[in-house]
């Protein structure tokens, strides 16, 4: 018996529904820790409560709220995004003024501080974002890989980041599926 992919079928469907959650929710994610730069927040750029795993935890305590499918996908997206951004974070031209992270109240940290929140944040919310795996299988890894490869390569090429964000995050990614 010959066997033709059904594009129209409702697997198909929810996983191409579910890879653009994780590719949109992983773009927000690139985005959403430099919303520290505006002032209606009141806090400084690279601000801890922006550049942590604290709003990808949320969201993601908050999939016990619903039934809906998508979240299970854009939530792990967002934390994904959130970890590209912070690894990005930690290969900065010079670790002074705003490549410091700023704690609200003490102030901005030093260099060693900063490398230390910024790295184990980075890897909760790879944890976060890798929890697509065991319910999603090959087609979470898929929107995963191709995703935050795709966001890495623009990261490089449009942005000029440092090429490193990208070989440390991967060895984060393998080290919290394994947990």
């Amino acid at each position: 018996m010959h066997h033709v992919l059904d594009f129209a079928s409702p697997d198909v469907l929810r996983v191409a529904i579910g890879t653009a959650c994780f590719a949109i929710g992983a773009w927000l994610g690139t985005l959403f820790p430099d919303i520290d730069r505006f002032k209606i927040f009141r806090l400084r750029h690279r601000s801890i409560v922006t550049h942590s795993f604290l709003m990808p935890l949320l969201l993601w305590t908050g999939l016990s709220f619903t039934t809906a499918e998508w979240p299970e996908w854009f939530i792990p997206g967002f934390a994904a995004g959130v970890a590209l951004h912070l690894a990005f974070d930690l290969f900065p031209q010079k670790w002074r003024g705003f490549a410091l992270v700023d704690v609200p109240k003490w102030g901005r940290s030093t260099r060693t501080v900063s490398t230390v929140l910024l790295f184990s944040n980075l890897f909760l919310c790879v944890i976060i974002s890798v929890s697509i795996f065991p319910e999603h299988g090959p087609a979470g890894i898929l929107a995963y890989a191709a995703t935050l490869t795709a966001l890495y390569l623009y990261g490089l090429l449009a942005k000029k980041e440092h090429f490193a964000a990208g070989p440390l995050l991967t060895i984060l990614t393998l080290g919290g599926d394994a947990l």
